[in-house]
Formats: structure tokens, sequence, C-alpha cells
């Protein structure tokens, strides 16, 4: 997945190209950036093809007068930067290029091109995914104290209640949180401490003090998403619809599937697979303890599995829906397990079956966006009702009352 790190790359980058431009008493003339990844290399043309993130296509031209450099991925001295040549730019690499756009052309003279190189924020990807791996943790905020600037999570577990863990956070924590209606980390936006609320999920990188016991916060991703068991009234494969009927409330709900979403079907062995802890006491997957499979479900979740933390608009790459890895979490949780089901279509689901969704909060009433998809889940919602009735508690299907709230942060497209 890609990184938080680097998720200050581009404001930091634009703030060093702000201050330089600011000293200039009267710039030559308006100057403009695009930043996105060379899809083509015209050495004898002396042409960069650039793809920008929401698709665009520019043909950047390099002058002899033109400054190219090389910034290292994570780096935010632009001073630091190595002079190259143009044929040190490859396909595959992130750049920014400045020079005169129109809003009404798709090509400019490039006064300066600073280049990230596939191969160093692959390199860089790799090392911050370890770094996720070693000392990050997810879960779900049970309480919040503005005035420390502490909060505590509830790590996952399908089998009661899963560790609590205190959360310090400092100045220095950087802080990002999901857009509502959005399940893309590119319409993630920089975040306070006041807007993690009870019930989020967050997923935090950090050091354990051993004095205060406490997580001291590097970075926190922070997101309102809500799990929800619902039955099938009709589907709509064309479209992408589901039309069901929530358990809870029994109130109509639409769900919509995107390219994103990751649906799959529990195989019919008593509602739960047999590796799955809660069915017969059966194990965790091998890897990493407290490690979740990566994501298999599409290219995407399999690039972001593949490239560790969220990442950034300026160095970020393509991104995927594994996130960040949770090396400090314990305890089972469904989302681990969604690998080892088999993906299904849209087109498979059928009236009358019982599904979990996983979604962002949305702003309308009645509509979901699907982050991830469960079928098939008449014994997991009857195991986690039976629960919530021994337990003495509401068998709401939203969330972790119904003991069964997904680690959709695992799971949110890192785009």
């Amino acid at each position: 997945m890609k990184k938080h790190v680097q998720l200050l790359l581009l404001s930091c980058l634009a703030a060093v190209l702000i201050g330089n431009s600011a000293s200039a008493q009267t710039p030559a003339a308006p100057r403009n950036r695009v930043i996105g990844v060379v899809s083509a290399v015209d050495a004898a043309a002396n042409l960069l093809s650039i793809k920008t993130d929401a698709g665009d296509v520019y043909a950047i031209s390099v002058k002899p007068e033109t400054k190219l450099l090389r910034l290292a991925p994570g780096e935010r001295d632009l001073s630091k930067a190595q002079a190259i040549q143009f044929s040190d730019i490859a396909e595959g690499d992130r750049v920014l290029a400045q020079g005169p756009v129109k809003d009404t052309e798709k090509a400019f003279e490039a006064v300066r091109i600073i280049d990230m190189s596939q191969a160093d924020i692959a390199k860089k990807n790799q090392q911050e995914q370890a770094d996720w791996r070693k000392r990050g943790m997810a879960g779900v905020v049970t309480l919040k104290d503005d005035a420390t600037g502490q909060f505590s999570v509830r790590l996952p577990s399908i089998a009661g209640d899963g560790e609590l863990v205190k959360i310090a956070v400092t100045p220095k924590t950087v802080l990002k949180r999901y857009a509502p209606d959005s399940v893309k980390y590119s319409d993630a936006k920089v975040s306070t401490l006041a807007e993690i609320g009870k019930g989020d999920q967050v997923r935090v990188l950090g050091n354990k003090d051993e004095a205060s016991g406490a997580i001291q916060a590097e970075q926190v991703v922070s997101g309102s998403f809500v799990t929800v068991a619902a039955t099938v009234t009709s589907v709509d494969a064309a479209a992408g619809i589901i039309q069901a009927k929530n358990i809870e409330s029994g109130k109509p709900v639409s769900i919509k599937i995107t390219a994103e979403t990751n649906l799959r079907r529990m195989p019919q062995t008593g509602g739960m697979p047999g590796g799955m802890p809660g069915a017969s006491g059966g194990q965790r997957p091998a890897g990493a303890p407290g490690q979740a499979p990566a994501p298999q479900g599409n290219a995407t979740a399999r690039a972001g599995a593949e490239q560790g933390a969220p990442g950034a608009a300026w160095s970020g790459g393509q991104g995927g829906a594994a996130g960040p890895g949770g090396g400090a979490r314990r305890g089972g949780d469904i989302s681990r397990f969604m690998d080892m089901m088999p993906k299904v279509g849209v087109d498979t689901l059928k009236p009358g079956e019982t599904i979990v969704v996983a979604s962002s909060k949305s702003t309308t009433p009645g509509e979901m966006t699907a982050i991830t998809v469960l079928a098939g889940a008449d014994g997991l919602v009857a195991m986690a009702q039976m629960r919530a009735s021994q337990s003495g508690r509401s068998a709401a299907s939203n969330g972790p009352s119904m003991g069964m709230n997904l680690d959709v942060m695992s799971m949110v497209p890192m785009q």
C-alpha cells in the first residue's frame, strides 16, 4: 500500500516551489504544474508523455534550459535533489513538471521537472510496508480525550472483545481521514483529533511508551465505516446495484457495487469456514503473527498489498486495497479470512440470501457504496445474534454489537 510518510510529499514539495516563486519579485510568466506518471519517453524529440492520476495525458517538451532534478521518495528538502539527464527519466517514474499550462491544451514546454524513479519508490514502499507490519495496529475507537490528546482503540476480534489499547497524539502526528461517500484514499483529507469519534476505525503507526503504556502515534488514518447485515431482495447486475433489507432495522437499503468492491462468498459449511476463529477452534492462517493475509480480490488489491501503507498524491503510484499491515493487532477478525473465500460476481447473488456489507458512512440515508460484500453469511449473522443475545446486548447489525465489525481499513482502496 502506499505510504503515510509519502502523503506529505506533494504538500511539502508544493511549499518549496511556492517559497521559491515567492522569492522572485516579478515572475517572468505564470507557472503551473502537472503531476503524474511517465507513460512514454521520446528520446529523439525530447518529449515526455505524463498521465495524471485523473487520467489526463500531457505532452511535455524538454528543452536544453529545462532543469531536471531527481528527488528521493520521502525527501522534503528540494535542495537535496540531484541533477539528472533526460536519459535518466524512464517510463513508470513519478514526475512533477512545471511550466505554462493552458487550460485548453495538453502540451507545454517544461521549465523544471522533478523526478522520482519507479525503483526508488518501490524500495521506499517496501521499507514502509515492513515498518507498518512491525509497528502498525488497527481497531475501533471506544473513548477519546481531546484534552490529553489520547483515545482508546479496541483491537478486532471475532471471539469477543479484543484488547483495548491507548493511543497518544502529539502535534507531530500526521492525521488523515476518509471522506464520506468515498472509499478512495486519494479523497482522504488532512484531519485533526477532533474529527475522530467513538466507533470510528483507525490505523495507527507508532511505538509503545512503557511509562504511560500508550502507543505514541506517528501517523493515524481514520474513517467512519459501517457493517450491515441484510437480506437481498433484488439484484441489478448490469447497474451494479443490490436492493436489500437491513436485518436490524427492517428498512430497505440500496447497495452500490464498484470495480473496487471485494465481493466474496462464504463456504456453506455451517456458515463458517473451518479455519476461522469461533467456528470450531480453527487456526490462524499462516503468516506473521497478527498480520492479515493480503487481499487478492483484484489487481488493485494485490498492488496495494505489495506497496504497504496508504500512499501519496505525489509519489504514491497506483494504490491498492490492503492498507498498512497490522503487526501489533491481535485477535481474530473476519476480514483476515476474506482471502480464504472465493471471489464472486454480483450476478451470483440471489434474492433471499443473507449478506454482510462493509461501507463508508453515507450522507444519503438508505444508500451504501460497498467496500466489501460477504455473501452466504446466514451462519455468521446467526452466530453474531446469538452472542449479542447471550451478552445482553442488542443484536444490531452495525458494528461491534453484532460481533462482526470488519476491519474495513485493510480493504479500502488506496488510490
